[in-house]
């Protein structure tokens, strides 16, 4: 068996990986990511010898690339229904607002979702057996267990094993393996505890809100905006929410599926409570009273963020809370790094505040060396989904604390069992 990283080696973004059997070929994610306004795949592979492809949820840098595989041939896909659901929205997105070119278009994206397989707990692919677990990153995220030619092989996809206030904390199977390809986004640092994050939250809507200011919270259209609605309901936030933007559909769409979430009394509680915007008069009225909206993307790379992020940047008594993970190079990152925000070639400074707060969906450093401590058998393992020194790092920990083989490794590497 060789595992290949087509994309995630040292680099968070455009993750997908090649699992190759004697006789079987699957595909573990295939995402993109926007570099410099540019969409960048993964690496390149024929698909009419392969067996399946495995999604292991909607974010772009997990699905992004995957109708790729249907503009010349129909291989089978598999993914939890909610995936399905949330990847045809994000991509369909994608494709109405990118200013690129992509190399499929609504047709593949359509062929890809109608040939869908739910995976439920497990499926047979080619010659492989395949088991999936709730990974507690967003809703209908999944991480896998494949056995294939007498190996086993597990993938984390991005991974989070604490209780959020949207979703149940995720689950690592308790099976011996002998590979293991593990997310290191945060392998160098510890989040702080959720309840910290949720209480800094309030206390800076807050001020911002009773000293006369809007507070714009750029968020991931999924997971992150259900999050932080479920957080403001949960500690009886008193001012006015709004929700705009792709979060709206994604909202609706995950209080369809009240399985996928921890408590969907409380979600359902939060979006009766939100104001929906619904045009640009709407959007009038929020940006000109006190209060809150939350709205995609979460790096305000798109949608309706930068809309707003265009008209508070010069308000002073306004603030931008970030509580999304922000990718080097994109709008996000810059206006935390630098404090500047605008197209390139005419960034300036802004006036408004600016706010970070952790409410990531991953593992931090401790939860990830749980992790890999709780995994059974001897595996060879790969660190992937991070910053070059995340993986690093995170291999060299391993090493050293556990005595595994661990690697992280760059685009294109190639590991034999």
């Amino acid at each position: 068996m060789k595992v290949t990283v087509f994309g995630g080696g040292r680099e968070v973004g455009r993750s997908g990986f090649e699992i190759r059997g004697q006789s079987t070929k699957i595909i573990l994610d295939y995402g993109v990511m926007i570099r410099e306004d540019r969409p960048v795949f993964p690496l390149s592979t024929h698909a009419r010898d392969l067996d399946g492809l495995i999604i292991t949820h909607a974010h772009l840098d997990h699905s992004g690339g995957a109708p790729i595989f249907y503009v010349t041939e129909n291989p089978r896909v598999f993914m939890t229904g909610t995936t399905k659901e949330l990847t045809d929205i994000l991509i369909k997105d994608l494709l109405h607002l990118s200013s690129y070119f992509l190399p499929y278009e609504a047709l593949e994206l359509r062929t890809m979702i109608e040939k869908s397989e739910d995976i439920g707990n497990g499926a047979r692919i080619g010659d492989a057996e395949v088991e999936f677990y709730n990974s507690g990153h967003i809703p209908g995220s999944i991480n896998v267990l494949l056995r294939l030619d007498g190996k086993k092989v597990w993938y984390s996809g991005d991974l989070n094993t604490i209780d959020t206030a949207l979703l149940r904390a995720g689950v690592v199977p308790d099976s011996e393996m002998d590979f293991a390809i593990i997310e290191s986004t945060y392998a160098t640092v510890d989040h702080p505890p959720r309840e910290e994050s949720e209480k800094r939250l309030i206390e800076v809507l807050n001020d911002v809100v009773e000293g006369g200011g809007l507070a714009l919270i750029p968020a991931f259209s999924v997971g992150r905006s259900q999050e932080i609605l479920c957080v403001l309901q949960k500690h009886n936030f008193k001012y006015s929410i709004a929700i705009d933007g792709m979060s709206r559909v994604a909202t609706k769409l995950i209080a369809s599926a009240p399985e996928t979430v921890r408590n969907p009394e409380l979600l359902k509680k939060a979006m009766s409570r939100a104001k929906w915007v619904a045009g640009q008069k709407d959007r009038d009225k929020v940006l000109n009273k006190p209060g809150v909206v939350i709205t995609s993307s979460g790096m305000l790379t798109g949608g309706a963020s930068v809309y707003y992020m265009e008209k508070i940047r010069n308000r002073s008594r306004d603030c931008v809370v970030l509580v999304s993970f922000q990718i080097p190079g994109t709008p996000g990152r810059l206006l935390l790094d630098e404090g500047v925000y605008g197209p390139p070639g005419e960034k300036r400074k802004v006036k408004c505040r600016v706010e970070w707060i952790d409410f990531s969906s991953h593992c931090g450093k401790t939860e990830l060396m749980k992790v890999v401590k709780s995994l059974k058998g001897n595996p060879k393992i790969l660190c992937v989904h991070g910053e070059p020194i995340s993986c690093t790092s995170f291999a060299e920990q391993i090493r050293q604390e556990t005595g595994l083989e661990a690697y992280a490794p760059s685009l294109g590497d190639s590991f034999t069992l």
